[in-house]
């Protein structure tokens, strides 16, 4: 097989190959997430942070991480939970969130997370589907889950649990249940490419697989163990979850958790703990170069890198972040729910713009698909990205034909987004084919908010596009056809869905259509009403200058 060294690309098989020297991935078959992890750990990170509180600056070390999971397991065990139970955490960030992820997997449950600005009923949706033993909550968002649950399970305030955990320290010998690393350790929840948002198998081994990768690339740079990542990334989503669980613990680092992320309080952990790396999603870029101007009173000199992923991150902000933070390099990286973190890494250029979102992480295979004829295609042409390796999910929880639609027999991913990879191997994402719209890096499935408006009486016909925003990047936008003679208007809509969805799935702007153009199979043809919103907008803007 001819393989091209600067592309990784092999023209007999027509796919693409990581350019990395993969690392040799742990052939235990008995082996967790947690007892992976902490069988890395070198006497010298026992009295490290493993992770520190932003606000308060308390901290837990590597040693005290180890023992503590340990024990979190233990007192698991005790309150009924075993090997196969799914323990759902719903709660916003906070210092010992990784120390829950990795208790629940020790005593060989199922980590599972759902977005704290879920509804409730979007949360009974998520509870119903994969039917937790025990719900780890905040007084805070016990409202939301206490009442009309149905069958309830246990439910256990983490004000409560942590309080005891930690003043009330017990020594428990180690805990021992046999887990294989091809168990389930967690169920993530994405929203695919259409419909309501479907929960991803994530096995022990996906997760082994992504931690020896982000060790494997990130050791490469200079002093690694001593970086200081910034969490402003919700650890519920699989960004955050992939590289504070698997990432920088792998590589033995320091990260400082925020509960919940504004820029000031992000400016001043910066300055404060001397922050090297910090990961965020788009909307974060664009506001650090908006407010500029604010952000000149904090020393941000500490930080070597800005990560962006969740989203592409277009050509303009990320010229006018080089312009605005040239000693900081901006990097883009790439991953799915369905791969478990991420599986392209661009070290990015200081001062320089780079829209490539990176080479393919270690183990990953990639083909560029062309979406008529499903042939391979050679660098530089455009096709659906399809990947494959050790890290890719199992498949969607009771959902064999999700599954077969996403993963082939041959074990590819079909991403759904349009990419092209250069001569050197780098990949460019084009465009998206799934319809799935990006507000904030949150995904929002259109056919879930047209489900919900179609409900409303005086609507005949609904399609949700997403609009461009400088701010979100895009916001969901109904294109809606009223029933009969009615007057309804545009307030009216949004505040029908508002109180039905999280605040990012949103209705946020709202055109009335004398139609909705559908293919002969009666699919909707977003493109055809995104092109006409556009030009409708640009021609409103030109009149009211005149």
């Amino acid at each position: 097989m001819e393989v091209s060294v600067e592309s990784g690309f092999c023209s007999s098989t027509g796919n693409y190959s990581s350019k990395w020297n993969s690392p040799v991935l742990p052939q235990t078959p008995h082996l967790s997430l947690p007892s992976f992890l902490f069988s890395q750990l070198s006497p010298d990170a026992l009295l490290k942070p493993a992770f520190i509180d932003a606000k308060s600056g308390k901290s837990i070390s590597y040693g005290e991480l180890r023992s503590l999971t340990n024990t979190v397991a233990h007192v698991l065990h005790s309150l009924g939970i075993k090997k196969g139970d799914v323990v759902l955490v719903v709660a916003p960030n906070f210092l010992h969130y990784p120390l829950l992820v990795l208790g629940v997997m020790s005593v060989g449950a199922i980590f599972s997370t759902a977005n704290p600005l879920h509804t409730r009923l979007e949360l009974q949706y998520q509870i119903q589907d994969t039917n937790p033993k025990l719900i780890l909550t905040t007084q805070t968002l016990k409202s939301k889950l206490d009442e009309g649950m149905g069958s309830r399970p246990l439910l256990i305030l983490l004000e409560e649990l942590m309080d005891s955990l930690l003043h009330n320290p017990q020594h428990y010998p180690t805990f021992n249940v046999i887990i294989n690393q091809d168990d389930i350790a967690a169920l993530m929840y994405s929203s695919g490419t259409t419909g309501k948002s479907k929960s991803v198998v994530c096995l022990h081994r996906n997760f082994i697989s992504m931690s020896c990768s982000l060790r494997h690339v990130w050791e490469a740079e200079d002093g690694a163990f001593n970086d200081i990542y910034l969490c402003v990334l919700p650890l519920f989503h699989m960004f955050g979850l992939s590289l504070f669980v698997c990432g920088t613990l792998a590589i033995q680092s320091t990260t400082v958790v925020l509960n919940k992320y504004s820029l000031e309080d992000m400016l001043v952990s910066v300055e404060k703990y001397k922050v090297t790396r910090l990961p965020v999603v788009p909307p974060m870029v664009v506001q650090l170069v908006r407010l500029q101007d604010g952000v000149k009173g904090y020393d941000l000199s500490s930080v070597k890198e800005v990560m962006c992923s969740g989203a592409p991150l277009g050509r303009v902000h990320m010229e006018r972040f080089s312009k605005c933070y040239p000693q900081m390099r901006l990097s883009q990286c790439y991953g799915l729910t369905e791969t478990c973190g991420p599986i392209t890494l661009c070290n990015g250029f200081s001062g320089m713009v780079h829209e490539s979102i990176g080479g393919l992480t270690p183990h990953i295979e990639a083909k560029i698909v062309d979406v008529r004829t499903g042939k391979p295609l050679p660098p530089l042409e455009c096709g659906e990205l399809y990947v494959r390796g050790p890290s890719v999910m199992k498949g969607y929880f009771k959902d064999p034909i999700a599954t077969s639609l996403a993963i082939d027999k041959e074990g590819w991913l079909q991403t759904g987004d349009l990419c092209f990879i250069d001569m050197l191997g780098l990949v460019y994402i084009v465009d998206r084919i799934k319809e799935l719209i990006k507000y904030k890096a949150y995904q929002v499935a259109p056919a879930e908010l047209e489900e919900i408006l179609l409900a409303h009486p005086e609507i005949s016909e609904v399609a949700v596009i997403p609009y461009p925003d400088e701010g979100a990047g895009e916001i969901p936008m109904a294109c809606i056809v009223k029933k009969g003679i009615s007057e309804i208007e545009e307030e009216c809509i949004i505040s029908f869905v508002a109180n039905k969805v999280a605040p990012y799935k949103k209705i946020r702007k709202v055109v009335f259509v004398d139609s909705i153009p559908r293919s002969a199979s009666g699919k909707i043809l977003r493109r055809h009403l995104k092109a006409k919103a556009l030009t409708t907008h640009q021609q409103l803007q030109i009149s009211s200058k005149l």
